[in-house]
C-alpha cells in the first residue's frame, strides 16, 4: 500500500517545474547597468505575486540591501524601484524593462539621469 504523503510529494515535485515556468520573474537576477559614466552591478532577488513584484536588490560591491518600494509586471513589461544614496544624496532608482525568456532589457532612471541595463538569471 502506498503512502498518501508519498503520492502528494510526487505530485508536488512534478508540478514544481511547471509552476516555475509560469513565473518568469521570481528568482535571482544579475543586473548590469550604466548611468552616465557610472557602471554598476546588482543582484536582485525578486518574488512575483499576481502582477506585484517584491524583493531586494543588493549592490555588487558592497552587498548593501535595497528593498523594493514598488514592483509590477504587465505582460512582458517589468518595472521596479528602490531607494538608494550616492555621496550622501538620497535618490530613487527606477527600472523599466521588457522581459524575454531569462533576460530583461531596459532603462534605469536614477537621480535625474538614465541609462541602459540588462538582467539575466
Amino acid at each position: 500500500m502506498r503512502s498518501p504523503l508519498l503520492g502528494l510529494a510526487t505530485v508536488l515535485m512534478l508540478a514544481a517545474p511547471a509552476l516555475a515556468a509560469d513565473d518568469p520573474v521570481s528568482g535571482s537576477w544579475a543586473v548590469r547597468a550604466k548611468v552616465e559614466s557610472f557602471a554598476f552591478t546588482l543582484t536582485c532577488d525578486l518574488t512575483r505575486r499576481g502582477n506585484v513584484i517584491s524583493g531586494t536588490c543588493y549592490d555588487g560591491g558592497t552587498r548593501r540591501a535595497h528593498p523594493l518600494t514598488r514592483g509590477r509586471i504587465d505582460g512582458d513589461k517589468v518595472s521596479w524601484s528602490y531607494q538608494s544614496s550616492f555621496l550622501g544624496k538620497p535618490f530613487s532608482a527606477d527600472y523599466d524593462a521588457v522581459l524575454s525568456g531569462g533576460r530583461m532589457t531596459g532603462v534605469v532612471m536614477a537621480n535625474g539621469y538614465k541609462g541602459p541595463f540588462t538582467a539575466t538569471r
